[in-house]
């Protein structure tokens, strides 16, 4: 049978389901029997690991290699390390998702690929793309990420007659929440807005109980339980019991037995909803928040949907019943539907077998996505929204943009993408920087530029770009963002005085024991340089030097002429001996130039008259002309220091690895303005 199938990989619990042979959503059990499987992996000493209800029963023994609530750092760039080994969010959602794939596959008697994965309404970007990978590193097909609200409200609407209505989606999961605005028509589910907080969940409520039950045990006794890290384990089993049973009876007991004092702490539910009334308060904000952003009145509202596990909790009930003057609904069960709605979309993918009753779904995003530009007074680096949230998503804006060309190279042009929506850079999250490169010159000098930024059906963030006028497509390349985004507190005339023009003169040292391989190291080290370096606002020249100098190329942008004045180096042509230094001629040179000088010698021996080269290096100095000083063979490391403007400006290198490195971190130097070269 050619099944598809829906995912909700949840912070505390997941599941898979897919469509009967009658067309209705069925929740598959795994191998321990049940439909929901804890989002719980033990990592074993030989690499293999546990996943679900058996991990979670072991966790009290084994939790210092027990990963659980690994959903809330996806995304993040957090990891985690087990018996020496280093494990991402990625790959321990990928195998909660494989232990899933694999107990259907057990179920069913066939092959589990296609599916429908659900997120939190409230993921960002890196936690939406990384799920995605999640699902294929289990061997999944992912057909499509949806919101979990929309699955829920997806589910809901089939399980339900065919009249219109308006709803609010209140999902309050194990370790997130979101609310969700939602129309849902015969033959339409309409996400009209959304809000929540990735953060914030059932596990905030255990996490409460903990703490008051530990704090009333330590003011008994004058010893704290949570100091037992094996009890600590412990008392999360037992306070997460004692909170469902809050659900059904007004009070519960917690045992705790420490340092040889054993009592019991007692908790009324009164108690329990005070010590946590600022976590439900936090729902409320934002449910009065989308309806504002959104312009609905309560009247205009059907019902509240209640979504996960924790909204059985009697104080959500409460909430919901005192905003909206009406009771919630539980239609379907809170911990399966958003599973079921996920299937069910599934299945529309499907499209050679029409689903009975099938709706299209129309998604948004919480999060506007924007770009890094000038304000418009030009004073300013300003987050730009591109796409405002609660916008239907496929969305996408294009922006053109004027690039400087060059002869010599292609040109590039980077932009950083944003989600969030402050109108400072500083106040969002970053997507990316992503580079527009490949484009040719043209005869004007400048080209336009068209960038396409995009939400897909996903909510990913997709960027592409063309040529204005004739749609030629450019290669978009996507960067991690820096760690110093320092520069976008400053104005961009700061900025641009920064990245004035710069002039590099690179003199190397053609002497007699130059010969073979240091001179070929040495010319693919510069060749690689000038790959590096941006022509567009650096200017390079080549001189040599042994027992004359010689400048070959006057400082240039014409990276074609650059490299073929390296290739044409050769040993003998300004003599074999180390008579001659670099440095008057180079600050003859430079002298003539505006903006940051900067010289860069190379040379692998002694010189003849070391302490001339030393004297006229420091008139460079003087000058504010920089000296990058490297060397290699027997050349003198206090030499080198000695010429170079200071220390950091000089290395002494073992390999032709090393060399090539140098020079990068050179062309770094060059580019950025960075204050010194790193370790070679």
């Amino acid at each position: 049978m050619n099944r598809t199938f829906g995912i909700d990989l949840g912070t505390t619990n997941s599941a898979i389901c897919t469509l009967d042979e009658y067309g209705r959503p069925e929740l598959i059990p795994n191998t321990e029997g049940q439909k929901i499987t804890p989002s719980v992996v033990q990592i074993r000493a030989d690499g293999t690991t546990l996943v679900g209800e058996l991990a979670k029963r072991e966790v009290v023994l084994e939790s210092e290699n027990t990963a659980q609530f690994f959903k809330r750092d996806i995304g993040t760039g957090t990891a985690y390390e087990y018996h020496g080994r280093s494990w991402t969010p990625v790959d321990l959602s990928a195998e909660v998702l494989r232990k899933l794939k694999e107990d259907a596959e057990a179920e069913l008697g066939e092959p589990v690929s296609d599916a429908v994965i659900t997120v939190p309404a409230y993921f960002r970007n890196s936690a939406r793309e990384e799920t995605r990978k999640a699902g294929e590193l289990a061997g999944l097909n992912v057909l499509q990420i949806i919101n979990e609200p929309t699955a829920a409200a997806i589910a809901y609407g089939f399980s339900r007659a065919a009249a219109e209505e308006t709803v609010l989606v209140y999902d309050l999961g194990g370790g997130t929440f979101d609310i969700s605005l939602v129309r849902v028509a015969p033959d339409l589910v309409e996400v009209i807005g959304t809000d929540g907080n990735h953060a914030l969940g059932g596990k905030d409520w255990d996490d409460r109980l903990l703490q008051h039950v530990a704090a009333e045990f330590t003011a008994r006794h004058n010893i704290d339980p949570l100091e037992d890290p094996v009890l600590f384990q412990e008392l999360l089993v037992r306070v997460e019991d004692a909170k469902k049973a809050l659900s059904s009876t007004q009070k519960a007991m917690v045992s705790i037995t420490h340092g040889g004092i054993r009592d019991r702490i007692e908790v009324t539910r009164e108690i329990f909803e005070a010590i946590t009334a600022d976590l439900l308060a936090q729902t409320e904000m934002l449910i009065d928040g989308l309806l504002r952003d959104t312009g609905f009145a309560l009247e205009h509202i059907g019902g509240v949907l209640m979504v996960g596990g924790s909204t059985r909790m009697p104080a959500c009930k409460r909430l919901v019943s005192t905003i909206t003057g009406t009771d919630p609904r539980f239609t379907i069960n809170p911990d399966e539907c958003v599973a079921m709605g996920a299937a069910l979309q599934a299945a529309v993918h499907r499209t050679a077998i029409p689903l009975l009753g099938a709706r299209w779904v129309q998604d948004v995003m919480s999060h506007s996505l924007g770009m890094i530009a000038e304000s418009e007074d030009g004073a300013t680096f300003v987050n730009s929204i591109l796409i405002p949230r609660n916008l239907p998503i496929p969305a996408r804006q294009v922006r053109p943009f004027r690039v400087r060309t060059s002869q010599s190279r292609p040109s590039s042009i980077s932009v950083y993408v944003t989600q969030g929506e402050s109108e400072g850079p500083n106040d969002c999250s970053y997507v990316g920087k992503y580079v527009v490169e490949d484009i040719a010159h043209d005869t004007s000098g400048s080209e336009m530029v068209e960038i396409c930024y995009e939400y897909d059906q996903d909510g990913v963030v997709v960027v592409s770009a063309v040529v204005a006028g004739t749609g030629i497509p450019l290669r978009v390349t996507r960067q991690a963002v820096p760690e110093d985004m320092s520069w976008v507190g400053k104005s961009p005339a700061e900025l641009r005085r920064v990245t004035e023009p710069v002039t590099v003169l690179a003199a190397v040292d053609l002497s007699g024991s130059m010969r073979g391989k240091p001179l070929s190291d040495s010319q693919a080290a510069v060749a690689d340089f000038i790959k590096h370096l941006d022509l567009n606002t650096v200017r390079l020249g080549i001189m040599e030097f042994a027992d004359r100098v010689s400048v070959s190329l006057g400082p240039s942008d014409d990276a074609r002429a650059l490299r073929q004045a390296v290739k044409a180096w050769t040993i003998g042509s300004v003599g074999i001996g180390n008579g001659a230094h670099p440095f008057d001629a180079a600050q003859k040179l430079l002298s003539g130039q505006g903006g940051r000088r900067i010289l860069v010698v190379l040379t692998d021996g002694c010189w003849s008259n070391p302490k001339e080269a030393i004297r006229a290096a420091r008139q460079c100095h003087a000058d504010h002309i920089e000296v990058i000083a490297l060397g290699f063979g027997t050349a003198d490391e206090e030499f080198l220091r000695q010429v170079a403007t200071s220390t950091d400006r000089s290395a002494l290198l073992n390999s032709s690895d090393e060399l090539r490195s140098a020079f990068e971190q050179v062309a770094q130097v060059v580019s950025e303005g960075a204050t010194g070269l790193g370790r070679f």
